[in-house]
């Protein structure tokens, strides 16, 4: 496990985006290009997931003051109502980023924060975490979901999408190499079991990360160093935290957006907002429509192709045209996305509970279109696109800038579908 090939670590109305063409030689690689370009920026990435109002109406994109943060992975559109306010919201925000960068970093420690890295530090040890943390696992253990425990695996893999050339992926491509992918097995042996590895809420915020000495014993041979990680789901959790501690300070009339899709509006005011539909089909990515929505939500956009210059660290594509995308099934550590494009929404529901609900029915094989019908039973709704047409299961969703071009158009098939 100590190897690794590292060493790097929407917005209001923009230009308008229909279809991005891909050429049929050498495909691969070009996907990448072609968005990157088309979509390169905070600004532009913003709208991969929203539209709101323009600069003129009032609006401002909340910009984080100096330090160290997570605030370059989101973007934050807000209306404030005077001066005052722009600075009070804009000095929240810069507070809350620089919290939440220190809270879920799993490779950097800080004084005084028992952060995910001091968590993999410290097994076997009591430790008094921030609410964030404590509600973020909370979430998890709620669930039963095993992902948070793939974090060897999470980090082996992750090296993928930083390698220059395909040649280096059989290091850490399961797919590639029958070694790699009987490590990832192993680990998800362990993963999957509560006897090896858990974490016990002791309450008043205090955790334990117990870990087993067999599992010790094999960490310490493969030279693993992290035993949890959210992965993919950690934007979900930070948005999540930022949204509730926004809400608490009084900070509502504005909505929050990760690079990698997890999108929470905090607005109960009636203003309009709009989420973009995004689609792969073999001609390329297009933009097939837009839903039009009111009031608090919040989303998760899943996809397995890069939408902008920031997914560099989240996909990778190979000469034969293949993407790698940061999906991994806990039963095995293997890369599996069901469907190109998936959304799910909810009105009730925070990032995090619809990350751990939908994970295992988009990291999968096959769509199972029952498992969708029975999350939208539970308020979880979603929307697909396959075939030129678009799959709601919310019979009330409304679409507009429907894409049509003389030759091809979505169509919107009726709800339950």
């Amino acid at each position: 496990m100590g190897r690794t090939a590292r060493d790097k670590r929407d917005r209001p109305h923009p230009p308008p985006v229909e279809r991005i063409e891909l050429n049929d030689e050498h495909t691969g690689r070009r996907l990448i290009a072609a968005v990157v370009l088309l979509l390169f920026g905070a600004a532009l990435l913003a709208y991969a997931f929203m539209q709101l109002m323009t600069p003129e109406d009032g609006w401002m994109e909340v910009e984080a003051g100096a330090g160290t943060s997570c605030a370059g992975e989101f973007t934050f559109f807000y209306l404030p109502a005077d001066a005052a306010e722009r600075r009070a919201v804009t000095a929240a925000y810069t507070e809350l980023c620089q919290t939440a960068y220190e809270q879920f970093n799993e490779v950097e420690s800080f004084e005084g924060v028992s952060n995910i890295c001091a968590i993999n530090r410290s097994p076997n040890e009591p430790l008094t975490v921030d609410q964030a943390l404590y509600s973020a696992f909370s979430t998890a253990a709620e669930s039963g979901s095993r992902l948070l425990y793939l974090g060897p695996v999470y980090r082996r893999y992750g090296n993928v999408f930083f390698c220059e050339d395909d040649v280096q992926l059989a290091d850490f491509d399961p797919a590639l190499s029958e070694d790699v992918a009987r490590e990832y097995r192993e680990i998800a042996a362990f993963a999957n079991d509560p006897d090896m590895i858990r974490i016990e809420l002791l309450g008043d915020n205090r955790i334990e990360l117990v870990v087993a000495e067999e599992y010790l014993a094999y960490a310490d041979r493969a030279e693993i160093e992290s035993f949890i990680d959210f992965g993919w789901m950690r934007n979900a959790f930070i948005a999540d935290y930022l949204a509730e501690e926004l809400t608490a300070r009084g900070f509502t009339h504005g909505a929050l957006i990760s690079y990698d899709g997890f999108v929470r509006n905090l607005d109960d005011s009636g203003t309009a907002y709009s989420l973009s539909l995004y689609d792969r089909q073999e001609q390329g990515v297009y933009l097939a429509a837009v839903m039009e929505y009111t009031g608090p939500m919040s989303a998760v956009v899943l996809r397995d192709y890069p939408l902008s210059d920031l997914d560099r660290i989240h996909y990778y594509e190979l000469r034969t045209g293949e993407i790698r995308t940061p999906y991994l099934d806990p039963a095995d550590g293997l890369n599996k996305n069901a469907v190109h494009n998936l959304v799910c929404y909810a009105r009730d529901k925070s990032c995090g509970e619809l990350a751990l609900k939908i994970a295992p029915v988009y990291i999968a094989d096959a769509l199972q279109v029952e498992a969708l019908e029975r999350l939208a039973a539970e308020g979880i709704e979603s929307i697909r696109c396959e075939d030129w047409a678009i799959y709601p299961t919310d019979p009330d969703a409304v679409f507009s800038q429907i894409y049509e071009n003389g030759e091809v158009r979505y169509t919107v098939a009726p709800a339950g579908n």
